[in-house]
Protein backbone atom coordinates (compact mmCIF):
# COMPACT_ATOMS: atom_id res chain seq x y z
CA UNK A 1 0.00 0.00 0.00
CA UNK A 2 1.61 3.66 -1.05
CA UNK A 3 2.25 5.37 1.75
CA UNK A 4 -0.28 8.58 1.21
CA UNK A 5 -3.26 5.80 1.11
CA UNK A 6 -1.42 4.58 5.08
CA UNK A 7 -1.65 8.32 5.93
CA UNK A 8 -5.33 8.96 4.20
CA UNK A 9 -6.67 6.03 6.09
CA UNK A 10 -5.13 6.48 9.16
CA UNK A 11 -6.32 10.71 9.73
CA UNK A 12 -9.98 8.86 8.03
CA UNK A 13 -9.81 6.27 10.72
CA UNK A 14 -9.00 8.95 13.57
CA UNK A 15 -11.56 11.50 12.57
CA UNK A 16 -14.50 8.67 12.13
CA UNK A 17 -13.74 7.56 15.86
CA UNK A 18 -13.40 10.91 16.95
CA UNK A 19 -16.68 11.99 15.65
CA UNK A 20 -18.30 8.81 17.01
CA UNK A 21 -16.84 9.20 20.71
CA UNK A 22 -18.23 12.85 20.46
CA UNK A 23 -21.52 11.53 19.63
CA UNK A 24 -21.84 8.76 22.14
CA UNK A 25 -20.27 11.74 24.84
CA UNK A 26 -23.19 13.61 24.11
CA UNK A 27 -26.12 10.95 24.20
CA UNK A 28 -24.64 9.92 27.49
CA UNK A 29 -25.42 13.60 28.95
CA UNK A 30 -28.79 13.79 27.40
CA UNK A 31 -31.92 14.03 28.80
CA UNK A 32 -34.37 14.26 26.29
CA UNK A 33 -35.91 11.71 24.80
CA UNK A 34 -36.69 12.72 21.77
CA UNK A 35 -33.02 14.37 21.25
CA UNK A 36 -31.52 10.74 22.44
CA UNK A 37 -33.33 9.00 19.94
CA UNK A 38 -31.91 11.26 17.28
CA UNK A 39 -28.92 11.03 18.60
CA UNK A 40 -28.93 7.19 18.96
CA UNK A 41 -29.80 7.42 14.83
CA UNK A 42 -26.87 9.61 14.44
CA UNK A 43 -24.31 7.24 16.27
CA UNK A 44 -25.91 4.58 14.08
CA UNK A 45 -25.73 6.18 10.77
CA UNK A 46 -21.74 7.14 11.86
CA UNK A 47 -20.57 4.00 12.40
CA UNK A 48 -22.18 3.03 9.02
CA UNK A 49 -19.91 5.30 7.88
CA UNK A 50 -16.96 4.30 9.20
CA UNK A 51 -16.98 0.52 8.89
CA UNK A 52 -17.82 1.50 4.56
CA UNK A 53 -14.59 3.73 4.94
CA UNK A 54 -13.09 0.45 6.20
CA UNK A 55 -14.38 -1.71 3.83
CA UNK A 56 -13.15 1.11 0.78
CA UNK A 57 -9.64 0.90 1.93
CA UNK A 58 -9.79 -2.70 1.76
CA UNK A 59 -11.74 -3.46 -1.09
CA UNK A 60 -10.18 -4.69 -4.43
CA UNK A 61 -10.36 -2.32 -7.25
CA UNK A 62 -13.35 -4.12 -8.75
CA UNK A 63 -15.66 -3.44 -5.91
CA UNK A 64 -14.39 0.30 -5.17
CA UNK A 65 -17.07 2.04 -7.13
CA UNK A 66 -20.09 -0.65 -5.45
CA UNK A 67 -18.73 0.51 -1.84
CA UNK A 68 -18.20 4.34 -2.93
CA UNK A 69 -21.78 4.03 -4.20
CA UNK A 70 -22.90 3.11 -0.46
CA UNK A 71 -20.67 4.85 1.11
CA UNK A 72 -22.03 8.24 -0.56
CA UNK A 73 -25.64 7.32 0.47
CA UNK A 74 -24.07 7.24 3.92
CA UNK A 75 -22.95 10.39 4.41
CA UNK A 76 -26.07 11.71 2.76
CA UNK A 77 -28.08 9.68 5.86
CA UNK A 78 -25.69 11.23 8.30
CA UNK A 79 -25.96 14.67 7.37
CA UNK A 80 -30.28 14.21 7.31
CA UNK A 81 -29.81 12.76 10.78
CA UNK A 82 -27.19 15.42 12.03
CA UNK A 83 -29.62 18.04 10.70
CA UNK A 84 -32.47 16.18 12.69
CA UNK A 85 -30.70 16.57 15.83
CA UNK A 86 -29.52 20.17 15.25
CA UNK A 87 -33.40 21.07 14.36
CA UNK A 88 -34.09 19.40 17.54
CA UNK A 89 -31.63 21.36 19.57
CA UNK A 90 -32.70 24.25 18.11
CA UNK A 91 -36.10 24.10 19.00
CA UNK A 92 -35.39 22.85 22.94
CA UNK A 93 -33.36 26.11 22.99
CA UNK A 94 -36.37 28.15 21.72
CA UNK A 95 -38.11 26.86 24.60
CA UNK A 96 -35.39 27.10 27.20
CA UNK A 97 -35.22 30.88 25.97
CA UNK A 98 -39.33 31.33 26.19
CA UNK A 99 -39.50 29.69 29.72
CA UNK A 100 -37.02 32.43 31.06
CA UNK A 101 -38.71 35.32 29.35
CA UNK A 102 -42.00 34.21 31.39
CA UNK A 103 -39.96 33.75 34.67
CA UNK A 104 -38.97 37.32 34.06
CA UNK A 105 -42.30 39.31 32.96
CA UNK A 106 -43.48 37.26 36.84
CA UNK A 107 -40.05 38.18 38.55
CA UNK A 108 -40.92 41.04 41.01
CA UNK A 109 -37.63 40.93 43.28
CA UNK A 110 -34.50 42.73 41.51
CA UNK A 111 -32.40 40.09 42.44
CA UNK A 112 -34.13 37.73 40.67
CA UNK A 113 -34.85 39.83 37.53
CA UNK A 114 -31.05 41.00 37.25
CA UNK A 115 -30.16 36.84 37.38
CA UNK A 116 -32.86 36.07 35.09
CA UNK A 117 -31.45 38.75 32.74
CA UNK A 118 -28.49 37.34 32.69
CA UNK A 119 -29.53 33.64 32.51
CA UNK A 120 -31.39 35.02 29.14
CA UNK A 121 -29.09 36.83 27.83
CA UNK A 122 -26.41 33.20 28.37
CA UNK A 123 -29.04 31.04 26.69
CA UNK A 124 -29.65 33.09 23.67
CA UNK A 125 -25.72 32.98 23.65
CA UNK A 126 -25.81 29.31 23.64
CA UNK A 127 -28.53 29.14 20.80
CA UNK A 128 -26.42 31.91 18.74
CA UNK A 129 -23.28 29.76 18.91
CA UNK A 130 -24.66 26.74 18.36
CA UNK A 131 -26.69 28.00 15.04
CA UNK A 132 -23.18 29.39 13.96
CA UNK A 133 -21.57 25.91 14.71
CA UNK A 134 -24.13 24.13 12.51
CA UNK A 135 -23.19 26.17 9.66
CA UNK A 136 -19.40 26.57 10.22
CA UNK A 137 -16.57 25.91 7.60
CA UNK A 138 -14.12 23.50 9.02
CA UNK A 139 -11.27 25.48 9.92
CA UNK A 140 -13.97 27.43 12.51
CA UNK A 141 -15.68 24.48 14.07
CA UNK A 142 -13.07 23.71 16.94
CA UNK A 143 -12.85 27.80 18.15
CA UNK A 144 -16.66 27.82 17.78
CA UNK A 145 -16.84 24.59 20.22
CA UNK A 146 -14.65 26.00 22.54
CA UNK A 147 -17.05 29.37 22.54
CA UNK A 148 -19.79 27.34 23.18
CA UNK A 149 -18.62 25.03 26.02
CA UNK A 150 -17.93 28.57 27.47
CA UNK A 151 -21.16 29.81 27.00
CA UNK A 152 -23.12 26.85 28.29
CA UNK A 153 -20.85 26.87 31.63
CA UNK A 154 -22.02 30.23 31.63
CA UNK A 155 -25.80 29.85 31.53
CA UNK A 156 -25.42 27.23 33.94
CA UNK A 157 -23.84 29.32 36.29
CA UNK A 158 -26.32 31.83 35.78
CA UNK A 159 -29.13 28.93 36.37
CA UNK A 160 -27.00 28.46 39.68
CA UNK A 161 -27.45 32.00 40.76
CA UNK A 162 -31.14 32.39 39.45
CA UNK A 163 -32.14 29.61 42.16
CA UNK A 164 -29.73 31.01 44.74
CA UNK A 165 -31.48 34.64 44.28
CA UNK A 166 -35.04 32.88 44.49
CA UNK A 167 -33.93 31.41 47.94
CA UNK A 168 -32.60 34.89 49.22
CA UNK A 169 -35.75 36.36 48.20
CA UNK A 170 -37.84 33.96 49.83
CA UNK A 171 -36.05 34.46 53.04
Amino acid sequence: MKKATKKVRSITKKLDAKKIASIKAKLAKVKNPEKKAALKALLKAAKKVAELRKKLFAAPIAKKAAIKAKLEHAKRLLKRKSAKVFKISKRLDAKKIAAIKRKLARAENPEVRAALKAQLKAAKLVAKLRKQLYAAKAGKVAKLKAKLRYAKALSRKAARKVRAAKRNASM
